[in-house]
């Protein structure tokens, strides 16, 4: 039997939280855990951590997840005591020594199925093999070319200069990727490790170097950009594998309770309970049914459909709750959504069927103004561009303007516009704001000056949105309102997709009608149009509430609302008839 071990160790320093740090919208161990899911060469994969946030993610995955001692837990435990203790663990499991073990590092995302494969049939084929390694050239120098530091601060080299010439092109290194080798060369009597506290002494074991083009292991962040580049060529994207599957489901805990009912709660937003468990430790002790997205993203229509069936409270993110999905939802009787935005969701067709909906509106306003702020920074003093220009090699300084120097316009004074102007208080801008109902009150309180939108079009030199999607504020910027804009004005979304045009955006920014344009919301999410080519346009990836403690409040609060529902509890946080209304279009 071959076995897949996978390993992961707890917080890196030089690279926090980096085994579960996002790729392509997947964490990062999960690729080394798919390719040993689809290769036909491996019989079973087990984890060994001494991690909670690993642990949950490879069970979400359906790994079987071993349990470490004392002794092979923390960052100063050697990989090879972890290793034999795993042995030990996975030999119990199946009954028997596994024929060879099939390591593979979280933090090592470019291994595939298809490596692994290749590996078992070299390993199989000569059984003389102690073991199998993966091996690249991540650099096209010789070691011979390496350099140390001398007296006085100069530069000579590690080696004579004899011979540096010969070869110097055809240098592999060991990258991580993966070992395969005969449980036997850890555990029995000959067992050795080489004198630079390698897994293996590859001087006295017979090891064949697997050659590959991967990129190796993850140990700095600014290494992700060309991981993810290498992970495109191969086939993956944020939806999409190239082996043609979905990954296995997630968590299921099950438990019952007189409380609950045996009724079941399935949770689609990603991620969720990962800064913080208590959400899911308040529904474990309520005895609560609950699934976590078994996909690790955002689900489509079609996927949240065949979910949904048999699931009594869905806590949701941003998919696209329709009349479609919810006509499958048999017993569906509650969507506590975790967060503010409602445009994903079918009021009408929820009311319809006798589904209430909740949402999370207050948790998420600091982390958006603040973004805002940190957005409207950035558009004055041109900090992306110039960040951009330098890692091309161009010193350029741009010239820039300050906050207390220019009109902003505020449009949709709620929640987060009202956070926003106080922050703003601090640099003293003259304000424009507009909103359905003005609050006079908080205008005069802040120095606001309530007007049309027109006039905030025309007079502002940022303008910035916050207001819900609505079919009232559907492409509410467009080409005409963005003529009205002048040339040197900057406009930014934080709110929703779909209130502006990105097309007509694309067009002006282009023209140079507008100076500049800061978007976090897109239409279609993710985003891959017009605007990502555009200089003075900044784009990020609907984050706006991603702060550690605004995401932790959204979940925990759509959490309690699920609870007090299936425990027959007065609802707190259900959407007011004012959202029903808005939603109905004229």
């Amino acid at each position: 039997m071959i076995v897949a071990l996978v390993a992961g160790q707890e917080e890196d320093r030089k690279f926090p939280g980096r085994n579960t740090f996002s790729l392509l919208g997947r964490p990062m161990m999960s690729y080394p855990i798919l390719a040993a899911q689809h290769a036909k060469e491996v019989d079973r994969t087990f984890l060994t951590t001494d991690s909670e946030a690993i642990k949950r993610v490879a069970e979400g995955m359906g790994v079987t997840t071993l349990q470490r001692g004392p002794h092979t837990s923390g960052p100063s435990v050697h990989l090879r005591e972890v290793l034999r203790e795993a042995i030990l663990q996975v030999s119990q499991a199946i009954g028997e020594m596994p024929e060879a073990i099939v390591l593979l590092l979280c933090n090592a995302p470019t291994v595939t199925a298809g490596l692994i494969d290749h590996g078992v049939e070299i390993f199989r084929k000569d059984s003389s093999l102690d073991a199998v390694i993966s091996v690249s050239m991540h650099n096209e120098f010789h070691p011979r070319q390496a350099l140390r530091m001398a007296e006085g601060g100069l530069i000579r080299s590690y080696l004579s200069d004899e011979g540096r010439q010969a070869n110097t092109k055809e240098a592999y290194f060991p990258d991580a990727l993966f070992l395969l080798f005969r449980p036997q060369v850890l555990t029995g009597p000959a067992s050795t490790q080489g004198e630079d506290g390698r897994i293996l002494d590859c001087e006295n074991c017979r090891v064949f170097p697997l050659v590959h083009e991967g990129y190796g292991d993850v140990d700095h962040i600014w290494q992700v950009p060309a991981v993810e580049e290498w992970l495109r060529r191969q086939g993956f994207s944020q939806d999409e594998t190239p082996y043609g599957l979905r990954p296995t489901t997630g968590p299921v805990v099950q438990v019952t309770s007189k409380k609950a009912g045996g009724r079941r709660v399935l949770v689609t937003t990603v991620p969720f309970g990962e800064i913080d468990r208590t959400p899911l430790n308040l529904l474990e002790e309520a005895g609560i049914e609950y699934i976590i997205n078994p996909i690790g993203r955002r689900l489509r229509p079609e996927e949240l459909g065949d979910m949904i069936g048999d699931i009594d409270v869905l806590i949701a993110g941003t998919e696209p709750i329709t009349a479609e999905v919810l006509a499958r939802a048999k017993r569906l009787r509650l969507i506590s959504r975790v967060g503010i935005g409602l445009d994903s969701v079918d009021l009408q067709a929820a009311r319809a069927r006798g589904i209430l909906v909740s949402y999370t509106p207050d948790a998420p306003a600091p982390a958006v103004a603040e973004m805002t702020m940190g957005m409207m920074l950035s558009l004055l003093r041109s900090l992306a561009q110039a960040d951009r220009g330098m890692r091309g090699g161009v010193w350029h300084r741009f010239l820039g303007r300050r906050l207390s120097d220019v009109t902003v316009g505020v449009i949709g004074v709620g929640r987060v516009g009202k956070r926003l102007i106080r922050h703003l208080q601090g640099f003293s801008p003259r304000i424009l704001a507009n909103d359905l109902i003005p609050d006079y009150e908080f205008g005069i309180a802040h120095h606001v000056n309530w007007v049309e939108k027109e006039r905030i079009y025309t007079e502002a030199d940022i303008i910035t949105l916050h207001l819900p999607l609505t079919p009232l504020t559907h492409n509410l910027i467009a080409a005409r309102e963005l003529s009205m804009m002048k040339p040197d004005a900057v406009l930014i979304n934080t709110a929703r997709g779909g209130m502006v045009h990105e097309q007509d955006l694309a067009q002006a920014l282009k023209r140079g009608t507008l100076a500049g344009a800061a978007l976090d919301v897109f239409s279609q999410e993710p985003y891959a149009g017009e605007l990502v080519t555009i200089e003075n346009c900044l784009l990020t990836c609907h984050m706006g509430s991603m702060s550690r403690d605004c995401r932790t409040r959204m979940e925990l609060e759509a959490t309690e609302e699920a609870i007090r529902f299936l425990q027959d509890e007065p609802l707190r946080l259900l959407v007011p008839e004012t959202e029903y209304l808005l939603r109905v279009s004229g």
